[in-house]
């Protein structure tokens, strides 16, 4: 049935006149509303850890080439702790960069995809890039830092889950920062609306363990989740500030670690240590220090490491003995890239020897195994290097590169220039010998090398119990390139408790200068930890 239309209306719509009127009213009203709606960005923006979206336009150095124009996604917290902005065309991703940088494309229409968790799960945005200008992408997204503590407000890597309301649709999980490997919060970028924190592997229909907040658009909010170390309850959440301690200087991060270990391990052709399987016990200590205002990047870390074997019928012998110091400086042209600065050395604190059971010759020989002298015969231990021997310093400058940085995987690289001086003191290392009762050692030279180097750091996170690390060094010699000199340890550690971890170490060294063999050593390791600072 055909309704009428109420007295005084067009059954067709809004008449010429009253469109009219509607227009004017629209474009009154029209500057108001935008400069409300600035005043409210402006406020929003004040809330931010990082500049002002014109303030970042203005310091990225992106240059827009001829024919081309640019897309400019801010950044609200670090642009290496957000995720990446996708730049597609046509359901294909023409280019990921990181916020508070241009994106060069041809003039067009472009979607942009931006936020935390998969591709398609992402806010989107529709943009019109122009020939020569950059189209910036108004903060229409919230930014959430969350910073996990333990009950006395120490950060530490404790896990939990995101979900977005009211659908519960889970954005993945988050980490904490463990200031002890020298971690970051990464930053959410959210849609505006309803969050809800819960326990990691918790129904999403919990009654506890869970945290619901609201994000606005354009809005940072800054969020402490207090877990409980031991078994990952919430023991409360909230947008409450962190004791004077941890912000004091929220750039600069301080820890001091004092442990002892049991280990099993089996070395081969290890300089200063008889190859097969071996039993020890031992302790150490462990300074770290890293400054990271938003230009600049200072590591600094200490390490001593000292260790005892006890063999049946012999006494006490030193198994392994380090002092190792390294400094790294960067500065962060960009978020992912800069020129760096390294120094390091290293060192044996105590001498090192070898237990003869029965009087035994030890002979001195040269480098074509021909003997030189005889320097005795001795029972009991025999001195095969001084205190400080061998002593290490090197040191490099280059560029570095993040590759990735994401809450379960980091990696960078270092490319450049370096060297390295070896001091041995005398060191001697042991040759083979088919005679009965004697001990063939040769003497080792002081060593210094330079040339190409290069260094790659990854680390691997599963949830929070699981830890892998892994660190190549490589210096390709100028004047030996045949006998490059190559440094790798990785790392895999499974987290028992708060101060026990079970760790299992691989450390390969190929260096002609302190040793004619590959040095490769592995160590399974119950560890005992206390952090101190």
């Amino acid at each position: 049935m055909r309704r009428e239309a109420p007295h005084g209306m067009l059954r067709s719509g809004l008449g010429p006149t009253a469109c009219l009127l509607l227009a004017t009213m629209i474009l009154i009203a029209w500057p108001g509303d935008a400069g409300a709606a600035s005043r409210r960005a402006r406020e929003r923006a004040d809330t931010w850890d990082a500049l002002p979206p014109a303030e970042q336009l203005a310091a990225d150095p992106t240059l827009i080439p001829p024919a081309q124009g640019a897309v400019f996604v801010p950044a609200m917290t670090d642009p290496r702790l957000e995720p990446p902005y996708l730049v597609m065309k046509d359901g294909r991703i023409l280019q990921t960069v990181p916020t508070g940088r241009r994106a060069v494309v041809d003039p067009g229409i472009y979607e942009i995809r931006l936020g935390s968790g998969p591709a398609e799960q992402r806010q989107r945005r529709r943009v019109l890039v122009k020939e020569g200008q950059t189209t910036v992408v108004p903060a229409t997204w919230g930014a959430v830092v969350i910073q996990v503590v333990d009950e006395r407000f120490t950060p530490f890597r404790g896990n939990y889950e995101l979900l977005a309301l009211p659908e519960r649709r889970s954005l993945g999980v988050g980490l904490g920062a463990d200031v002890e490997l020298g971690d970051e919060v990464r930053t959410w970028i959210l849609a505006p609306g309803r969050y809800m924190l819960i326990r990691t592997g918790e129904n999403f229909q919990a009654r506890r363990d869970f945290f619901t907040f609201r994000v606005g658009p354009g809005e940072q909010i800054d969020l402490t989740l207090v877990i409980d170390k031991e078994d990952g309850s919430f023991m409360g959440a909230g947008e409450i500030e962190l004791p004077d301690r941890v912000v004091r200087n929220k750039d600069l991060r301080v820890n001091l670690v004092l442990g002892g270990d049991a280990e099993a391990n089996r070395r081969s052709d290890v300089v200063g240590f008889r190859s097969g399987f071996g039993f020890t016990v031992g302790g150490f200590v462990d300074f770290l220090l890293q400054y990271k205002p938003p230009k600049h990047f200072v590591y600094a870390r200490l390490k001593l490491e000292e260790k005892q074997v006890k063999l049946p019928g012999e006494p006490f012998q030193k198994d392994l003995d380090e002092l190792k110091f390294d400094t790294v400086y960067v500065y962060r042209v960009v978020p992912w890239f800069g020129p760096y600065v390294r120094v390091g050395a290293q060192t044996a604190l105590f001498p090192g020897t070898v237990n003869f059971d029965s009087p035994t010759e030890v002979i001195q020989v040269d480098g074509n195994d021909q003997p030189i002298r005889s320097l005795g015969t001795h029972k009991g231990e025999f001195e095969m290097s001084r205190p400080l021997a061998p002593s290490e310093l090197k040191g490099g400058a280059g560029l570095g590169f993040i590759v990735v940085a994401s809450n379960w995987f980091d990696a960078n690289i270092r490319v450049g220039f370096g060297g390295r001086m070896l001091f041995t003191r005398g060191l001697l290392s042991s040759r083979p010998s088919d005679t009965k009762g004697v001990f063939r050692v040769f003497r080792r030279d002081d060593a210094s090398q330079y040339g190409i180097e290069a260094t790659a750091v990854a680390s691997l996170r599963i949830s929070r119990w699981v830890l892998a690390t892994t660190e190549l060094e490589l210096l390709e010699p100028v004047h030996d390139w045949k006998h490059p000199i190559v440094d790798w340890e990785s790392n895999i550690g499974l987290r028992l408790a708060s101060f026990v971890s079970l760790n299992y170490v691989f450390k390969l060294l190929l260096d002609n200068d302190r040793s004619d063999h590959l040095q490769t050593e592995h160590r399974l390791m119950l560890r005992f930890s206390w952090q101190i600072l």
